[in-house]
């Protein structure tokens, strides 16, 4: 059926883009398919095979036959996916990313099972996903890029997307653009944008559960009894109703607002930023249950019970909150990252059924918080502010039993840190308003890679991180740094510098890192 729709289109189109066919390349054989298999690892699903048995794509300077996409050839599939497979083991999990709807796409910036069949020369796609993620389908047709953040499956299979493409043409809801006479055609009548929650909706209403839509007079009458203050920061932020409750992230910080209720409207939110507010109770937030990141940073917020049934939630901010109880925290099943810093958090023992943290950030942690964060299997990047109670053992402990490779230190004063020797996974040290008497031990460590020291640090025998072979990277005031400079073997990045620097200071410290 792929090749009757998209002979279909060609044919209705053809009065208005003529073009279209004189860019569409010849058919892909067998072999030219099974080449560019071979050189993926992949196996393609049969939709895909018969799309390139039809045509191996289009010239480079085409009209774009999906909606303007330009249709990549086998040859430029291959290449564009080598490119994002060489990026991967450094860039995978680069930035945030949002499957929409949840648990269908892998959320991250590059997957080697994504196969890109066409692109805006931008660096984005649309493609074949054949690694999705635990609800996903294998073949489904997803959008990922340098710019995609949120990732929508636009179609269960590359058919069924084709088949919207054939209906929406068959309707003419679609725009001819001429621009320095060339001619290209887009989704709709004026709104590019629409085109992935469209093709969603269509292809995919009778499988998933996407959030019922409202009448716009339902809609209208819940807008004009709001308060004042949030008909304004609606109006002002997502122009309308509708594009508040259906938006995929909001940020509202310092906005004054002390009722969170209009929230739990906003069933497709996955991003709520809440900082500097006056909200005391979250209860709304439990139907927000598509959030991923939640900032509640400076809310006199007390209960975090609400958040527990929320199953994507991975990123938490309760920092200066008036959180006493964690234990709400265990159920969730995803937390990635957790900060909790200035809380009145007394009992850290739910820190240990937190087991999928790989961030944390604590304040004043008690001698019993030390053997509760050791106990997590995957933590790998931990701000610990204020640990006055802790002991030597309590800093040998996390150095044993954890993974850490970032280590944020704030308000340490101690002759000697010879505790964190046994450190050997640390990449990354950073302290603040600390004094240390004695920091050689950081010299032995074999992954260190960078140290920052931020203000108000007084370190004693600094030169003795000079032994190092490891380090690559320094962060200091231009005293420590013109103490330094040319004391390791190896270079050492100096390009970022704590406090003043007089002209003099600032030329010296110019001429070394050019």
């Amino acid at each position: 059926m792929i090749g009757t729709w998209i002979e279909e289109i060609k044919s209705i189109l053809r009065p208005e883009m003529s073009s279209l066919e004189d860019f569409l390349l010849p058919p892909a054989g067998d072999v030219e398919i099974a080449h560019a298999e071979q050189a993926m690892g992949v196996t393609f699903p049969d939709e895909l095979r018969q799309l390139y048995h039809i045509h191996n794509g289009e010239s480079r300077n085409g009209p774009g036959l999906f909606f303007g996409l330009q249709f990549l050839s086998l040859d430029d599939m291959v290449s564009e996916w080598k490119i994002w497979s060489d990026l991967q083991p450094e860039y995978q999990e680069l930035g945030d990313h949002y499957s929409i709807p949840s648990g269908w796409i892998k959320e991250q910036y590059i997957n080697k099972g994504w196969l890109p069949f066409c692109h805006d020369g931008g660096g984005n796609h649309l493609g074949i996903d054949l690694d999705p993620a635990e609800k996903g389908i294998v073949g489904q047709v997803i959008n990922f890029g340098r710019d995609e953040e949120l990732k929508h499956v636009i179609a269960p299979s590359l058919g069924e997307f084709i088949h919207f493409m054939r209906d929406m043409v068959r309707e003419g809801n679609y725009t001819v653009v001429e621009e320095e006479g060339m001619g290209y055609w887009v989704y709709g009548r004026s709104d590019q944008s629409r085109l992935l929650k469209d093709a969603q909706m269509y292809a995919m209403g009778d499988i998933i559960q996407l959030p019922e839509g409202e009448e716009s007079d339902q809609l209208d009458t819940w807008f004009a009894s709001l308060d004042p203050v949030w008909r304004d920061l609606i109006t002002e932020g997502y122009g309308d109703a509708e594009s508040f409750v259906t938006a995929n992230q909001i940020y509202l910080p310092d906005a004054q607002l002390t009722d969170a209720s209009p929230l739990s409207r906003c069933a497709q939110v996955r991003e709520l930023l809440l900082n500097r507010n006056g909200i005391n109770d979250i209860t709304p937030l439990a139907h927000c249950r598509e959030l991923k990141k939640l900032h509640l940073f400076r809310n006199p917020v007390r209960d975090l019970s609400p958040l527990q049934n929320l199953p994507y939630l991975q990123i938490l901010n309760i920092e200066d909150t008036q959180v006493q109880d964690l234990k709400p925290l265990t159920a969730l099943t995803r937390l990635y990252e957790l900060d909790c810093r200035g809380t009145a958090v007394q009992d850290y023992s739910p820190l240990a059924e937190m087991t999928t943290l790989h961030k944390l950030a604590i304040s004043a942690p008690t001698r019993q918080a030390a053997e509760f964060i050791a106990s997590l299997p995957e933590l790998c990047e931990l701000t610990i502010l204020g640990a006055d109670e802790w002991l030597p053992e309590d800093w040998e402990q996390l150095g044993r039993m954890l993974p850490l490779r970032k280590l944020y230190i704030g308000g340490l004063h101690d002759r000697s840190i010879r505790y964190l020797s046994g450190y050997s996974q640390l990449e990354s040290l950073t302290l603040y308003e600390s004094h240390i008497e004695d920091i050689s031990a950081l010299a032995d460590l074999p992954a260190l890679k960078e140290i920052k020291l931020m203000e108000g640090c007084l370190i004693g025998n600094l030169e003795s991180i000079s032994g190092s072979v490891t380090l690559e990277k320094f962060t200091g005031t231009f005293a420590q740094f013109e103490l330094l400079k040319d004391a390791f073997a190896q270079y050492v990045n100096f390009s970022q510098m704590i406090g003043e620097m007089t002209d003099e200071q600032q030329d010296i410290w110019l001429r070394h890192t050019r």
